[in-house]
């Protein structure tokens, strides 16, 4: 389904340009990350009496991290700016969708005892990862959105190099959890979780690049993921 990046259409009705509009599409989005929220909490509040164990402490970092994570989503989403553009047709909207969250299906595969080695391993790139989306996420701030709309150019700070940061950081603490898990299915979802993000890359930087006139030199001198590789 082709997607061409549009102006918000003056004839679709002022309802379509208003906060609480903007609301309403947010909503599933708050709704599910506020059950997240909800479900982290409650598995901290299990652990908290076993916190001397060095492994379940690795677990209540990223599980805090995580947590700010998902809080700092909603609050962006309450308090961002309204969108200059969006992609049309449903495909782009999807794609954002599944690359953002297609990683719960972890969820739904048997754990897996990891050695002391490979437990470090996989803490280090979930909490290192989760701890560096929220602290892009931050810096992205009101220009915050899910799906490939335009709500704001950034460009300094950890875009200066990379146009992608929060997509990179992401996928970086999604491999910490696949090894948690059961595989060559854990491997699998994250594949395709990575295939998402990139064809929402794709969408997401059609959209800016018609929007922003600054856009194209930005990308210019910009990587899309990793600095000098791509």
């Amino acid at each position: 389904m082709p997607a061409s990046p549009n102006a918000m259409d003056p004839g679709a009705g002022r309802f379509a340009h208003t906060r609480l509009y903007d609301l309403a599409c947010a909503a599933p989005l708050i709704a599910l990350y506020g059950f997240a929220c909800a479900g982290t909490v409650i598995l901290m509040a299990r652990q908290w009496s076993h916190a001397r164990d060095w492994n379940t402490q690795l677990t209540l970092a990223n599980e805090a991290a995580t947590l700010v994570f998902f809080a700092l989503q909603i609050a962006l989403c309450l308090f961002r700016r309204l969108p200059l553009a969006k992609s049309q047709g449903l495909w782009p909207r999807l794609t954002a969708m599944l690359g953002a969250n297609f990683n719960f299906a972890l969820l739904l595969l048997p754990r897996v005892a990891l050695s002391g080695q490979w437990a470090d391993i996989a803490a280090a790139l979930t909490i290192g990862g989760t701890l560096g989306s929220v602290a892009v996420l931050a810096y992205l701030g009101r220009a915050f959105s899910i799906f490939p709309e335009a709500r704001g150019l950034v460009v300094g700070g950890p875009y200066r190099h990379i146009r992608h940061p929060l997509y990179l950081m992401e996928i970086v603490s999604t491999l910490g959890i696949m090894l948690q898990f059961r595989q060559p299915w854990a491997a699998l979802v994250v594949a395709a979780t990575i295939a998402f993000q990139f064809r929402r890359m794709a969408f997401e930087e059609t959209v800016l690049r018609a929007t922003f006139a600054d856009y194209e030199a930005y990308a210019a001198r910009s990587a899309r993921l990793i600095p000098g590789i791509y």
